[in-house]
């Protein structure tokens, strides 16, 4: 996350508008502009850091959205730039705002998301990044389908991403689509399968891919089935989400596309530039995120009795990583890697280093293999279908 300089503010005005609408700890501010009259029907959950580039025209897009039945609770965690001061100044002017301040810096989004669903209060909940946007329909467009087909989620495939990685979106900003999702997308909503086994197959296989941001989730399923997310350094929301399709009676996919999602140069995954920030972040996600997986399916039945099926998700959070750090594979020597692996798998492995590096090692170099095969093999289709076409 980037470290902005924190700026001084010397008018007594401003001093005033910042502390009257911020407290600590998951303190819900005193708002003195007009009261929601009712309870809302989506809390729009907004973690912010160091986020003052983006923050206004964040935020603008969930006031001006054409469904105006919302809290947004805005968990700032601790922020050392102007983040704080703008958002607390449109706090003023629009009482669905809410701020809470965290008493120290987490390092990552789990905590300040987990800080808002403990706050909220509505019948669904919507996660919201920092330096994105939602389009001026979103929440209308989430909450009929929720209300249509009682669904505990509303699933999105697909996001905006603008142009030339524009910041400042205006009205004549151009727009191409992006999605991580792999088996084609849909043309109407179409309520998912509630076989758990197909679920975790479909997750593996890139069905379900696990952006928290472009979805509605009915709160009362997170609160009874006491999903949060976990404190990893990155991927906490893809584990989230597979949390989710473990508990959803009913999920509905659709074709909507409802989230803007801007370019951040210095958000956690685009920060991982060196080998060794990377080889940190991923590693941790590797073991401590294979961990938590494991722990949670310990608890179903289907898990235990199935073991092919509990190693898939684990699987999956291992190939994440080694797509990542793939890269550095070819950039550095077998000896460089190796003496930083070592050093990395030492905060975990202890004295099982020599076994547990050997093994890391492995798993890229079969992974490499795998993937020039794949290579090899499209080539050789490629070269049969231009001999059977002559």
């Amino acid at each position: 996350m980037s470290k902005f300089k924190n700026k001084q503010h010397h008018k007594h005005d401003e001093k005033s508008v910042e502390k009257s609408a911020v407290q600590t700890q998951a303190q819900p501010v005193q708002q003195q502009a007009q009261q929601v009259p009712r309870l809302p029907a989506v809390s729009v959950i907004l973690p912010m850091y160091n986020s003052a580039r983006y923050i206004r025209s964040c935020v603008e897009s969930v006031l001006n959205q054409t469904f105006g039945l919302f809290e947004l609770i805005c968990v700032d965690d601790c922020s050392t730039d102007d983040t704080i001061k703008i958002v607390a100044e449109m706090a003023q002017k629009d009482g669905r705002i809410k701020i809470v301040r965290l008493a120290k810096n987490s390092g990552g989004a789990s905590e300040p998301r987990n800080t808002g669903l403990r706050m909220s209060r509505g019948k669904y909940i919507a996660f919201l990044d920092s330096d994105d946007m939602y389009t001026r329909t979103a929440l209308a467009e989430l909450v009929s389908v929720a209300e249509k087909f009682k669904a505990d989620v509303v699933h999105t495939e697909q996001v905006y991403f603008p142009e030339n990685q524009t910041i400042d979106v205006t009205p004549e900003t151009k727009f191409t689509t992006f999605s991580k999702e792999k088996g084609g997308f849909c043309k109407e909503p179409m309520l998912e399968t509630d076989n758990l086994a197909q679920r975790v197959q479909m997750f593996y296989k890139g069905r379900f891919f696990g952006w928290v941001h472009n979805k509605l989730y009915r709160r009362d399923l997170l609160m009874e089935k006491n999903i949060r997310f976990d404190k990893l350094l990155t991927s906490e929301d893809i584990i989230f989400y597979f949390r989710v399709l473990c508990s959803a009676p009913r999920i509905v996919r659709v074709p909507n596309i409802i989230y803007i999602y801007r370019h951040n140069p210095n958000s956690i995954t685009r920060k991982m530039v060196s080998v060794e920030e990377s080889l940190h972040v991923l590693t941790h996600l590797m073991i401590e995120g294979s961990k938590v997986l494991d722990d949670f399916m310990s608890g179903f039945e289907l898990f235990v009795k199935n073991p092919q099926l509990r190693q898939l998700p684990i699987d999956y959070i291992i190939q994440q990583h080694l797509i990542w750090t793939q890269r550095f594979y070819e950039k550095y020597t077998t000896s460089q890697l190796d003496a930083l692996v070592r050093k990395e798998l030492k905060k975990y492995c202890g004295d099982f280093v020599p076994f547990f590096a050997y093994l890391y090692g492995a798993i890229h170099t079969y992974r490499k293999r795998l993937v020039s095969y794949d290579k090899e093999i499209k080539q050789l289709k490629a070269q049969v279908g231009e001999q059977t076409a002559k």
